[in-house]
């Protein structure tokens, strides 16, 4: 006879199967109350039991039959009380995994994948255990069975770890330890330093998977977009911006990010983040971009490290509570490499500024060897103390009040390999014996100086070792491109009509425009001005930036939208496709666009996928609208067999049993492999007035002739949706 409590055991473990499949099959309609989501919140300590069980009780289970053990009492059931332990517990978990997934948060592929294996363990699992001992179930089954639950249970582990701790968990030591191979001519702040940052210390917990504060911190759309408590750059007074806020509060405070037993910024991280957004966080500047003596163009070569090659010195390591005290508002004082007790020093602001500024370095007169008096009303008289940091390898000196006779009092500084004194008084008579001092000298900036042209090639002449930067004095090859300018308004969706709002990182930049397709040009376009230009229709805007001893900018556009009735409700009737799943049916209304960039989170998560099915959306509104278009953004790109729908369907009516064909419009297709786009589709219809929606797109069953996948079925990608 059963033991008693394998009994009630074995009925727990079909009621909790029952339980499981009920929330899965109804967690939409399901809210979970306040007291028991401590239960959900158990989930991460409890579920570790099970897993360890399941897979000590299937490797069992693997060598049930040999011959050793299959006659052996203990063996078979202590197996069989461990099978039973493991999968009730391992259900448990799994019903308490999806009251915490019904939490706010929470969402994406990656929590339908560990929710799905997590229940598919538990299925399996208990109908491993009941049929063990029928007699069809013979070693060769019990082997396979027991193999693929342990697989199962490797593959639930690794979303769940995702979920947790970031997508790239399990590498992220391997992706750390490398090298950063950007060149430095390339580098951009915000993909290449920025972002970093943000994947290592916040993305697991802001994710597509695992909004925390309904924060998303994986793309530029998400990151201005903002979270429950707001958005992240407060444009008016960018030193108050919640990140900067959050970023700046006492770890014992709970709104401390990251949150207490997370991984911490560094200060070398801290400071690069506070830099890039009181920069106005451009997510597009250039490092080289940036003004040669600007403390995140320095915190960023720092980081970027390119020549790979850091110098050993003998002088001794800086103690930290000094280079703590040092550190201010005005002065940035930062090991030259990790592990290195050279020191860079800048000092940027410039109200700020006192002799005192540079008497309080003292301390650490040994070991700086790059110093940053860009733009700083330094005097003759303060070049005494800087002729104290003998060990001087980086001076600049751009733009400030020294002359010639201050020049001559840096007798010490023998080590000075780069120079920059442009912008300042000094004249050819004043250089030339400073500079036979200089033996290590490699490069000196004098452009916007007294030293004309004549002087510019006798001093080339006689110094044919030095490079001799003369930028300003006619040589338009040195002249620095203007970045792009960038779209400052909140969201590029409207409901009726929009103040265009363009920006620039760079101050007294004058940005022209186009509203006509065209590419706007620094005469005749017109001059953007902030509230004076209003849209109330879908527009491609194209804008460039000039500023006079730059070179403009190149062309950027973007894509504003008119969205004048978007629905109360949507309903997808067909279904996505499973590697695109977007954000379900409120992919095409949530103002998250999509990209083509594969490297992209905005590619990955924000195109809802249609593969052997049409895609058919059904809308509809509590008060009547007369509808004249229906549009949508989709991917184009041929060489993944990525097309636009083969053909537009628009229905109509009062209910969804009256609807009427409104429009049909069959889409232009590529004829050649190209490089990816967005492609804007718009059905033009005879204005109707209607309470709901039909929009069917069309999948194309067969890709062209000319492809070399000719044949197979396309996918099509929707992203965002505008109806007018």
């Amino acid at each position: 006879m059963k033991n008693k409590y394998r009994i009630i055991a074995e009925r727990l473990l079909l009621g909790l199967n029952i339980l499981l499949l009920y929330f899965l099959l109804l967690e939409k309609f399901i809210e979970i109350p306040y007291w028991l989501q401590p239960l959900g919140r158990l989930h991460p300590m409890i579920l570790h039991f099970p897993i360890a069980l399941l897979l000590l009780s299937m490797g069992l289970e693997f060598f049930r039959f040999r011959k050793e053990f299959s006659k052996e009492k203990f063996y078979q059931d202590f197996l069989r009380y461990l099978l039973l332990f493991s999968v009730v517990t391992a259900a448990l978990a799994a019903v308490m995994g999806l009251f915490l997934s019904l939490e706010e948060g929470y969402d994406g592929a990656v929590l339908t994948w560990h929710k799905w294996l997590g229940a598919g363990i538990v299925f399996f699992a208990s109908v491993l255990y009941f049929a063990r001992d029928k007699t069809w179930y013979q070693e060769k089954i019990a082997k396979i069975s027991a193999s693929s639950l342990i697989v199962i249970t490797l593959m639930a582990g690794h979303y769940g770890a995702s979920l947790t701790h970031g997508e790239d968990f399990i590498y992220m030591p391997i992706i750390a330890g490398r090298e950063v191979v950007v060149p430095i001519e390339e580098a951009i702040v915000f993909d290449h330093l920025v972002m970093p940052v943000l994947e290592k210390k916040c993305n697991s917990c802001h994710n597509q998977s695992k909004a925390k504060g309904e924060l998303i911190m994986t793309d530029k759309v998400s990151l201005l977009k903002g979270g429950k408590t707001g958005k992240l750059f407060d444009n008016e007074s960018l030193e108050e911006s919640l990140m900067l806020h959050r970023l700046s509060l006492p770890m014992e405070d709970e709104e401390h990010m990251p949150p207490s037993g997370k991984p911490q910024l560094s200060p070398e991280e801290k400071l690069l983040l506070e830099l890039w957004v009181k920069n106005k966080y451009d997510f597009e500047m250039k490092v080289l971009a940036l003004p040669a003596g600007d403390s995140l163009r320095l915190v960023s070569t720092n980081v970027l490290n390119p020549s790979g090659k850091r110098k050993t010195y003998e002088f001794d390591m800086p103690d930290e509570k000094t280079l703590e005290a040092l550190n201010n508002e005005y002065r940035v004082i930062r090991p030259l490499s990790k592990e290195s007790p050279a020191l860079d020093v800048t000092i940027y602001n410039p109200k700020s500024y006192t002799s005192q500024s540079l008497v309080e370095l003292e301390p650490i007169k040994e070991q700086i060897v790059s110093l940053s008096l860009n733009r700083i009303p330094v005097e003759d008289e303060d070049l005494t103390i800087v002729n104290q940091f003998t060990n001087l390898e980086r001076l600049n000196l751009n733009f400030t009040n020294i002359t010639g006779n201050g020049l001559q009092t840096l007798t010490s500084l023998k080590n000075i390999e780069h120079l920059a004194i442009s912008g300042t008084s000094v004249a050819l008579n004043d250089l030339k014996p400073y500079l036979s001092s200089l033996k290590r000298l490699q490069t000196i900036s004098v452009w916007n100086t007294e030293i004309d042209v004549d002087d510019l090639e006798l001093l080339r002449d006689e110094f044919k070792n030095i490079q001799i930067v003369a930028g300003r004095d006619g040589l338009e090859e040195e002249k620095i491109k203007l970045n792009v300018p960038i779209l400052k308004n909140q969201t590029n969706i409207f409901r009726d009509s929009i103040a265009l709002d363009i920006g620039h990182p760079i101050e007294d930049v004058t940005v022209r425009y186009t509203l006509d397709g065209t590419e706007p040009d620094s005469l005749t376009s017109p001059v953007f001005e902030k509230g004076k230009v209003w849209l109330d229709r879908t527009t491609l805007v194209n804008a460039k930036a000039f500023k006079e001893g730059w070179f403009g900018s190149t062309n950027t556009t973007f894509s504003v939208y008119k969205n004048k009735y978007p629905p109360d409700s949507v309903n997808l009737l067909s279904r996505l496709n499973r590697v695109h799943p977007a954000n379900g049916h409120a992919t095409f209304f949530d103002g998250d666009f999509g990209g083509f960039n594969a490297n992209s989170p905005a590619w990955a998560n924000n195109w809802a996928g249609f593969s052997n099915e049409d895609m058919e959306l059904f809308l509809t509104y509590n008060q009547e609208i007369e509808v004249a278009s229906v549009s949508f953004n989709v991917l184009v790109e041929p060489e993944t067999i990525i097309f636009p729908p083969s053909q537009i369907e628009i229905w109509g009516g009062k209910s969804k049993d009256d609807l009427k064909l409104m429009g049909r419009l069959t889409p232009e297709l590529p004829t050649e492999e190209r490089k990816p786009y967005i492609q804007l589709i718009s059905t033009t219809i005879n204005p109707t007035k209607v309470n709901c929606l039909l929009v069917i797109g069309r999948t194309l069953k067969e890709i062209p002739s000319w492809h070399r996948n000719k044949g197979r079925g396309a996918l099509l990608l929707v992203d965002e949706m505008f109806i007018n």
